[in-house]
């Protein structure tokens, strides 16, 4: 297993199918830092944000963030945002 099949994993963990209860994945490439966070979001209509955070991988992960974007939303059935364009 990769670490990407790890992260799906703990994805497919966290979601719990609620009425009314928006869910996404969130990958952030932080440039200073040199970091890819993953973040799974979910809030409830009318309610704040959840966000927790799932994993911090290496800079080496900043140009497999589409293909990894690709495999969680094919994977999980999720929305998935990013901040590259």
């Amino acid at each position: 297993m990769t670490q990407i099949d790890d992260i799906v994993s703990d994805i497919q963990q966290l979601f719990k199918k609620q009425t009314n209860t928006i869910y996404a994945v969130r990958i952030i490439n932080q440039i200073y830092s040199k970091k890819v966070n993953i973040f799974f979001e979910y809030y409830k209509l009318g309610q704040a944000t959840h966000t927790q955070q799932i994993a911090q991988l290496d800079d080496s992960y900043r140009l497999k963030i589409p293909e990894i974007a690709k495999k969680i939303r094919h994977e999980t059935k999720l929305t998935v945002h990013t901040n590259i364009t």
